[in-house]
């Protein structure tokens, strides 16, 4: 590392020994010092030499960055914590199921109510949703079909078989981030035509009298 501050210029010897070694003055080791704590700090080594030799490179802006640069990775580490801890709690047996679980949360972070929908209806045979993921993704929806399915996974809905009740959302033709649940609307059963009360009353009255004939 020295040598590397060396060839940088971050940290010159101020001599050498008969043996060619470098030798370091206590203001040398001042230095070396001061570079470790701008490291410490998450400046790189350029950022460093300017900071120690450029008495214009003003702290205020490259710490504000700092902060911010921090704040995004710290983000990003949260986020794969996040995915980590939901993989461990699925208790996978093999990496098809784990590869199952990165599937199901990239689908649930869609930006695609759709697609968040078909996400939790369209799981495989066999595959458990685990319940930290599916209670963070209904505290966070805010489709209320989505957030209905989720809520039905979350209950311990089975998978959908042939003859299956439809769960909810799925077929009742009610929008979905603007397109009709999943994907297409299903007509209902068609209804007959109501007839008025009265009419019909006095069809019957009128059909019983011809089969009683003249009074």
């Amino acid at each position: 590392m020295l040598r590397h501050y060396d060839a940088l210029g971050l940290v010159r010897p101020t001599g050498r020994t008969v043996g060619g070694y470098r030798a370091y003055s206590a203001e040398d080791v001042r230095r070396i010092f001061h570079v470790e704590s701008l490291r410490s700090l998450g400046l790189s080594l350029k950022q460093i030499g300017r900071a120690l030799e450029d008495p214009a490179f003003s702290p205020s802006a490259l710490v504000g960055d700092l902060i911010r640069w921090t704040e995004n990775r710290l983000e990003r580490e949260r986020e794969l914590l996040a995915r980590l801890r939901a993989i461990d709690a699925s208790a996978p047996a093999d990496w098809q199921d784990v590869l199952h679980v990165v599937s199901l949360m990239q689908g649930l972070d869609s930006a695609s109510a759709a697609r968040r929908q078909q996400t939790v209806l369209g799981r495989r045979e066999g595959a458990a949703l685990p319940a930290e993921l599916l209670a963070g993704a209904v505290l966070s929806e805010s489709d209320p079909v989505v957030a209905g399915a989720l809520r039905w996974a979350l209950a311990g809905g089975p998978l959908r078989r042939p003859g299956d009740a439809d769960p909810p959302g799925a077929g009742t033709g009610r929008a979905v981030g603007g397109r009709p649940a999943g994907g297409t609307a299903r007509a209902g059963p068609r209804r007959r035509p109501c007839r008025r009360p009265g009419r019909l009353g006095l069809r019957r009255g009128a059909g019983q009298a011809v089969r009683r004939g003249p009074g």
